[in-house]
């Protein structure tokens, strides 16, 4: 009998959680392996590629070098090479930066690096908490470092302090046409052109940056038939301004000596070419010096005061008046008119200037004692509609277009109001906004023969192959007939040499011109107080004028009325202008 033997299977029951938490630890094991794949292969495929990059290739970043800005010496015939000088111009430096992770001791390196650097004190910080950084590989820390800085911290040989030269932009004439050339400056690690010609021309001067990337092997050697890519910087525009060196110098320092003799808050003096609008000086103040931009103290005295800030222009704005009343033939300068001191306009009584009443007066009279009623009377004689299509067409209320950054159009709205009152005050100058842009090209336009000339301030622009773009000179509109200009220019020549204008003369020359010394609104309640902005625009000679100059000072408190103080300017950079282009004097002088 055979004897049957049984085996006996395993009864896992006896142990199912041994089973269950081994299933579960093959399963738990294996989604690290994918979770971490995952993670190495696509999330983080980017940064590990990048340290590949880092240790077998060699990638450098080319930059170009930034576009010159150069004033000229307008006297050079145009045909003939022109001498140049760099208003803006580019100048080597260095950049000190950080490995963080071969700085043992932070707080010893940076007392180290600023005992050659001589930093303020949240420079410092911000240094200390820049180098207590974890293994950062590049950490900027400091630029525009000099040469002769560098070859002292080279002695103290920091680990982890390196530098690399970097070409930064340098403005040899410093705080001469700063309010015009504007700076470059940093802006979220970036270097931009702001404000000014810098701004406006940011992108031209720039240029378009290049790289070099190519391989290296493991001992760091190039791989001369690795992959090799290479794309060269292109360098930016220069850029040559109308901008006279000379007369710009001459206009900068008196006014700047001007501001302070009178004891005024700031300024401006343009001087333009009538004929073509090209712009031969153009300075602000309070200026600053663009290599140290970010010391000043107000970042308002980045903008240019030339186009940027609007006032109520006053007397000056009689001329325009006078123009419109002429041009359509509804009065002469001999017209006479019976002036009584003031002007009752609905609820409106209007004075002139310390209350003087003048009688019997022609429309030169009007001119030369600047009196408010004259101006009324002028406005009347063609109504107030026709008189703001005459301010319109002379370009207040719109911008000019001038290739500068920041610019404003100023404001004549209320010529849209209904009632005369509007254009009765704006008749001499209040109620309405005006840049000195504006003003000047007004004037140019009178100087001129009656033709409004868009003003320019870029000459040429010369891109890195040699191209030149050149601004032509471009007529908007004939304004006023040349009858009236010449009528209206001649009654000006009165003004500067037997009316309150004298000190703008210039001996043996005659010159037209206007004074205006414009009351300021104060803020809040409207009401004129007791500062003033004085203005003299003028030009000259008046057959053939090789300028029309404006000067405003802001707020003066040494002298009270205009004539007594931008007038005299005016005259002393007259004088100069005159000379340096060699201008025969008139037959009869002033």
């Amino acid at each position: 009998m055979k004897r049957r033997v049984v085996t006996k299977k395993p009864n896992y029951s006896l142990y199912p959680w041994r089973v269950k938490a081994l299933w579960l630890f093959i399963l738990v094991f294996g989604l690290i392996i994918i979770v971490r794949l995952f993670w190495l292969q696509v999330i983080k495929h980017r940064d590990y590629e990048h340290l590949a990059s880092i240790q077998h290739d060699i990638y450098q970043e080319l930059l170009p070098e930034r576009g010159i800005i150069y004033t000229q010496d307008t006297r050079v015939a145009e045909d003939d090479e022109k001498k140049l000088f760099p208003l803006a111009t580019n100048h080597n430096f260095y950049l000190v930066y950080a490995q963080t992770y071969a700085i043992i001791d932070p707080e010893k390196t940076v007392e180290k690096l600023n005992s050659v650097l001589d930093l303020p004190e949240d420079v410092v910080y911000r240094i200390l908490e820049q180098v207590s950084k974890y293994n950062d590989p590049y950490e900027p820390l400091v630029h525009r470092v000099t040469e002769e800085k560098i070859e002292k911290l080279a002695e103290l040989n920091l680990a982890g302090i390196n530098w690399e030269k970097e070409s930064l932009r340098y403005y040899p004439e410093k705080n001469i046409g700063s309010n015009l050339v504007g700076f470059v400056g940093w802006v979220d690690d970036e270097l931009l052109g702001q404000y000014g010609v810098e701004g406006y021309f940011d992108e031209e001067l720039k240029g378009k940056k290049g790289f070099m990337k190519s391989e290296r092997d493991a001992s760091g050697r190039l791989i001369g038939v690795g992959e090799q890519n290479y794309k060269k910087a292109v360098n930016g525009s220069d850029i040559i301004l109308t901008i006279d060196n000379s007369i710009q110098a001459i206009v900068c320092q008196k006014l700047d000596e001007a501001v302070k003799h009178y004891d005024a808050t700031g300024g401006t003096v343009i001087v333009t070419n009538p004929q073509t609008g090209a712009i031969l000086a153009i300075c602000g103040s309070p200026n600053y010096d663009p290599n140290a931009y970010n010391e000043v103290g107000d970042i308002r005295v980045y903008t240019n005061p030339a186009i940027f800030d609007a006032y109520e222009p006053g007397s000056i704005f009689k001329p325009i008046t006078m123009a419109a009343a002429i041009d359509q033939e509804k009065l002469t300068p001999e017209t006479i008119y019976e002036d009584a001191g003031e002007v009752k306009i609905g609820n409106h009584i209007i004075h002139n200037a310390n209350s003087q009443v003048y009688g019997e007066q022609n429309m030169v009279g009007v001119l030369k004692e600047s009196i408010n009623s004259g101006a009324i009377f002028a406005m009347r004689q063609v109504g107030p509609d026709i008189f703001r299509e005459y301010v319109e067409k002379f370009g207040f209320g719109q911008l000019t277009g001038i290739q500068l950054d920041k610019e404003v159009a100023g404001t004549i709205d209320s010529l849209r109001k209904r009632g005369e009152i509007y254009a009765a005050t704006a008749s001499f100058g209040q109620g309405i906004m005006v840049t000195p842009l504006q003003m000047i090209t007004s004037y140019a336009a009178i100087a001129n023969g009656g033709k409004l000339i868009k003003p320019y301030v870029i000459d040429q622009i010369i891109d890195p192959f040699g191209n030149r773009q050149k601004t032509e000179p471009e007529e908007i509109r004939q304004v006023i007939s040349p009858r009236t200009a010449t009528l209206l220019s001649g009654m000006m020549v009165q003004v500067v040499r037997d009316g309150h204008a004298h000190k703008a003369g210039v001996e043996g020359y005659y010159l037209a011109g206007k004074t205006g010394t414009a009351e300021v609104a104060e803020r809040g309640t409207g009401e004129y107080g007791e500062r003033t902005i004085h203005t003299f625009i003028g030009f000259g000679p008046v057959v053939d004028p090789v300028f029309v100059m404006l000067v405003r000072l802001d707020h003066p408190t040494a002298v009270r009325f205009s004539a007594d103080s931008a007038a005299p300017v005016f005259g002393d950079i007259a004088r100069f202008i005159l000379n340096y282009y060699q201008v025969k004097p008139d037959e009869v002088g002033n």
